[in-house]
């Protein structure tokens, strides 16, 4: 038999292979052995451990069955700074069609915001949105891409400290994105996130912030009607003075991608994520940004990641982030595996490591300069890790709290996930998927099991980001899928 052929080999030092394509008794996406593996002997993928064997022979599939959810502890003595990321003129020289604010940020979208503070002016916040986002006036005023409410459920009912400083943390960095021109914050009034509050926590973060910001609080107004209409009379001003925004040519080191996976087959891993971990690295060697996050789907990756660390510090922040989902799941009494639901396994992953394998591909493979706090300011150029939970919602909505300015999603099975205000690409890691999902997938990377390279693949799903940063719409877009939820302090989302 040729493997190559009908089998997937990631590394040379793995034991197991994926079928491309069904042969013999083996179907199309199954692990199996590459050689006879003898009980308590460790299986391979990616040139890591991800189970150990209760004895396998040659050619036999690999399941829950004949393996161990275990893996190696990690044993570090000696910490190797890795080498400087090398940029590339030839990706600093590729340009999109950005939007340049005053304060030098740059947008791919260009968007008012309207933010209540409390889930008690949510309400009020989708109406006055409403009123605005109709086919007259957008085009009327053809640079706005919407008028966009991020109605949410926090802001009081919930002691004051971390839950509260989550939520004015995310609200602020919608707030001050560089795809918002214009923002107004809507507040009841009584709430712990009232105007006194959240104002006074904005301010201390704006450093050269030009954009409008107002306020509104429904209890000083005079109540709901009068709110509405004071509010739709401040927006009116904005429409103008954000409709001059226009864009230009920029280089793509403006671009922060935010990197995602949902719904995850036996093929993320192995097309989606490492695609756009090649676009990841591409984006950085123009001297751009790129976040990796979901901290649950990275058991089992410290070996894998260790060689990039930019210093030990680096490396202590992510085992540190790590250890607060293994902490707060042991007082729980939840088992953190549990983030590979039945769809996963399914599609063959079957535990939380070979899961997390494939998932950080998505990272790339340049030095990881930082690890954020969920939704707090990417500060370096190159890749940084953010704290944060698989869960889609909650995941892209703090990538893009932290300045994601675009969004590269890889899903198996198909997901629908967009974002209020940043552009979400949806990448199939096959294309039965794509095909079948055709006005939900904006790019097929099944095509990487055929005859694609990933090197060639990787830069038209560059040009794709390029497009789409520059105005092309997504379908989650198309499809008005403006997704926004607040990840709660202390809540354990896998």
């Amino acid at each position: 038999m040729n493997l190559e052929e009908h089998a997937i080999v990631l590394h040379n030092n793995d034991n197991v292979a994926i079928a491309k394509k069904d042969f013999n008794k083996i179907k199309l996406g199954a692990r199996f052995a590459l050689k006879d593996i003898s009980k308590n002997e460790y299986l391979y993928q990616y040139g890591y451990p991800f189970a150990k064997s209760l004895g396998i022979k040659k050619d036999e599939l690999i399941g829950l069955e004949n393996t161990l959810s275990e893996i190696p502890e990690s044993i570090h003595q000696n910490f190797i700074k890795p080498p400087l990321t090398k940029y590339s003129q030839k990706y600093k020289n590729k340009t999109f069609l950005g939007y340049k604010r005053d304060n030098g940020q740059v947008g791919t979208r260009n968007y008012i915001a309207i933010i209540p503070t409390s889930m008690c002016a949510s309400e009020v916040s989708n109406q006055v949105a409403a009123h605005f986002n109709t086919k007259e006036i957008l085009n009327t005023y053809k640079n706005i891409d919407g008028v966009v409410s991020l109605a949410h459920t926090e802001g009081c009912g919930c002691g004051a400290g971390s839950q509260i400083n989550r939520t004015m943390e995310v609200l602020k960095g919608f707030a001050l994105h560089s795809n918002v021109a214009a923002v107004l914050f809507i507040d009841l009034g009584c709430e712990q996130t009232s105007y006194s509050v959240m104002h006074s926590y904005i301010n201390k973060h704006i450093d050269n912030n030009q954009k409008p910001i107002e306020w509104v609080t429904i209890q000083d107004s005079g109540g709901i009607n009068k709110t509405i209409q004071k509010s739709i009379s401040i927006v009116s001003n904005f429409l103008e003075p954000v409709n001059n925004h226009k864009r230009e040519p920029l280089s793509i080191s403006h671009l922060t991608l935010g990197t995602e996976c949902g719904s995850s087959d036996r093929f993320s891993g192995i097309t989606a994520n490492p695609l756009i971990g090649a676009v990841a690295d591409k984006i950085i060697y123009a001297k751009g940004k790129a976040i990796l996050s979901e901290i649950p789907e990275m058991l089992g990756v410290y070996d894998m990641f260790f060689k990039r660390f930019a210093s030990l510090e680096v490396a202590e922040k992510f085992q540190n982030a790590v250890n607060w989902y293994l902490d707060i799941s042991k007082k729980l009494s939840v088992d953190i595996s549990n983030n590979v639901v039945p769809k996963n396994k399914s599609g063959g992953l079957i535990n939380s490591y070979i899961k997390s394998l494939g998932s950080v591909m998505k990272g790339g493979t340049t030095t990881i300069e930082d690890v954020i706090e969920y939704a707090h300011p990417i500060r370096k150029n190159g890749l940084s890790i953010m704290q944060g939970p698989g869960n889609d919602l909650e995941s892209v909505t703090g990538l893009v709290s932290s300045g994601a300015n675009m969004v590269c999603f890889s899903t198996g099975h198909g997901t629908i996930t967009g974002s209020a205000i940043t552009p979400v690409i949806k990448v199939s890691s096959n294309s039965e998927t794509f095909n079948h999902l055709s006005e939900d997938m904006d790019f097929d990377a099944g095509r990487l099991l055929e005859k694609e390279n990933l090197d060639n693949l990787s830069e038209e799903l560059l040009e794709k980001v390029i497009n789409i940063a520059s105005g092309e719409k997504t379908w989650s877009e198309q499809w008005n899928q403006k997704q926004f939820q607040i990840w709660t302090a202390g809540k354990l989302t896998l």
